[in-house]
C-alpha cells in the first residue's frame, strides 16, 4: 500500500486519534471525512476522540452529530476552556489502542500526511513529530516559531526542527510515563527524550488556515517561555537543583566580585572616588544575589532529597529472575528469621 506521496505504508491493526477542538465547527465535517478515509486505508480498527475545550461556536453540536452516525468517533466536552494540555490529557486517558496520533482541529495539519508518521514509527521510534518545513502561516508566526524551536533545541538538547507541531504519533508507553498538564503539551518530546524514548521527525505538508482565527499571541509566547524553564528544571535538574541555581549564582557573584575588585583597585592605587559611581551598587547587588541563588540551590537540594523518588528511571526490558535464585533467597531469609527467633 502507498501513501499519496508514494511511500509504502504498513497496515496498522489499531490506531487512536486525539483531536483537541476549540471553536472549529467549520472544519469538523471535512476533518472527520478526511481522517476516516485515511484511517480506513491503513488501519483495521481505529477511533477518533474529539475533545471540545469549551467551544462557544456550536462545535459540540457538530461533534454530537458525527458521533451519532459513526461509532468509531467519540467526544469529550469540557465545562469551560482548560487549555490544550488538559484536552490532550483527557484524550490520552480515553484511548483504547496502543498507537496514538494527535493533530489540531483547524485542518492546517493535513490528515493525509498521517501514514508518513506511522511509517517512521515502524522504524523503531517511540514518538514521531511532524516538521512543517514549508509553513503556511503569517511571517511573524513563522519567525517566532523558528526562534522558539532554536532556543528549545539549544537549552534541552532535543534536536527537532518543529517541536511544537500538533501532528505527532506516540506509543502508549511514552504517555504512560509523561505527565501532561499546564503548557507541557509543547514539550512532550523533551520529557520523552529525558525518559530515554527514541524520537523521530518527518517532513510534512502544511495547509493555510481556512476557517477561524489563530490564537497565537503574546500570552502564548510568555506561557511557552515559562513552561520551557519548568521543563528544564523538571528534567535535567530534578535531582540536582544546586547545579542550576548554583551555576547562575556563581556567575553573578563572580561578576559582581570582579566589578567590586576593579573599583577597589581604582580607589586604592589610582585614587578614584566611588561615591558617585553606580557601578559600585551594581557590583555589590550582583554579588549578594549570586550568594542568595547558591543558598537557594542548597535549600532546593534539601527539598529534592526529601522527596526524591526511588525509581527515577525508565525500564524498557528486564530478564526474569531465575527460580533457583529466588528460592535460594527465600531459604536464606527463612534461616535468618529462625536465628533471630533463637
Amino acid at each position: 500500500m502507498k501513501s499519496d506521496r508514494g511511500q509504502n505504508v504498513s497496515l496498522y491493526p489499531t490506531v487512536s486519534v486525539v483531536v483537541p477542538v476549540l471553536n472549529e465547527r467549520a472544519s469538523l465535517d471535512a476533518l472527520y471525512s478526511r481522517l476516516v478515509a485515511v484511517l480506513g486505508e491503513i488501519s483495521t480498527s481505529f477511533e477518533i476522540i474529539f475533545v471540545d475545550d469549551g467551544s462557544t461556536d456550536g462545535s459540540i453540536e457538530k461533534l454530537r452529530e458525527i458521533s451519532a452516525i459513526d461509532g468509531s468517533v467519540r467526544y469529550i466536552r469540557f465545562r469551560r476552556n482548560f487549555g490544550k494540555s488538559a484536552a490532550l490529557a483527557a484524550g490520552f486517558r480515553a484511548v483504547r489502542y496502543s498507537i496514538i496520533v494527535t493533530m489540531d482541529g483547524d485542518l492546517q495539519d493535513i490528515p493525509e500526511e498521517l501514514p508518513l508518521l506511522l511509517a517512521k514509527l515502524d522504524e523503531g521510534y517511540d514518538l514521531v513529530s511532524g516538521w512543517r518545513y514549508n509553513r503556511r502561516d503569517k511571517i511573524a508566526k513563522r519567525i517566532g516559531s523558528k526562534i522558539y524551536n532554536w532556543v528549545t533545541s539549544l537549552l534541552t538538547g532535543v534536536r527537532l526542527h518543529d517541536i511544537n507541531c500538533g501532528l505527532k504519533c506516540y506509543r502508549t508507553e511514552v504517555l504512560d510515563e509523561v505527565m501532561v498538564y499546564g503548557e507541557r503539551h509543547r514539550y512532550i518530546p523533551v520529557l520523552a527524550s529525558y525518559r530515554g524514548f527514541r524520537l523521530g521527525e518527518v517532513k510534512i505538508e502544511h495547509a493555510a488556515r481556512e476557517h477561524g482565527e489563530s490564537r497565537y499571541g503574546l500570552e502564548r509566547v510568555l506561557g511557552g517561555v515559562f513552561s520551557l524553564l519548568t521543563v528544564i528544571l523538571m528534567t535535567r535538574y530534578t535531582n540536582k537543583p544546586l547545579h542550576f541555581f548554583g551555576l547562575m549564582g556563581l556567575l553573578l557573584a563572580g561578576l559582581g566580585s570582579a566589578i567590586d575588585l576593579y573599583l577597589i583597585i581604582a580607589r586604592v592605587f589610582f585614587d578614584y572616588w566611588l561615591t558617585n559611581r553606580p557601578l559600585l551598587i551594581i557590583g555589590t547587588l550582583l554579588a549578594i544575589v549570586g550568594v542568595q541563588l547558591v543558598l537557594f540551590g542548597l535549600l532546593a537540594e534539601m527539598v529534592a532529597f526529601s522527596y526524591r523518588r526511588e525509581s527515577d528511571y525508565s525500564v524498557v526490558e528486564a530478564s526474569e529472575e531465575p527460580e533457583s535464585t529466588s528460592s535460594t533467597r527465600d531459604r536464606a531469609a527463612a534461616i535468618g528469621r529462625s536465628k533471630t527467633a533463637e
